[in-house]
């Protein structure tokens, strides 16, 4: 069993950008990408049959770093 929250999600232009929110202390956007990868992998899934829309963008913001980055699909 897996229990998550997608912190939020848009359509646009017919297809949805995924959006996750981070508070981890990480040094690196593709430390904390190691990290939560699956996660957005299952997200994206359950998304894409939720919505029969396809996900283009799956994104991680992160608050120690300050910044965002999307690593596609």
């Amino acid at each position: 069993m897996i229990q998550g929250i997608i912190d939020a999600y848009f359509e646009e232009n017919g297809r949805i950008i995924l959006l996750d929110y981070k508070t981890d202390s990480v040094i690196s956007m593709d430390e904390l990408w190691k990290r939560y990868e699956t996660q957005m992998d299952y997200y994206r899934k359950a998304l894409e049959s939720l919505t029969h829309l396809p996900v283009s963008e799956r994104r991680l913001y992160s608050f120690k770093l300050g910044q965002d980055r999307d690593y596609g699909i």
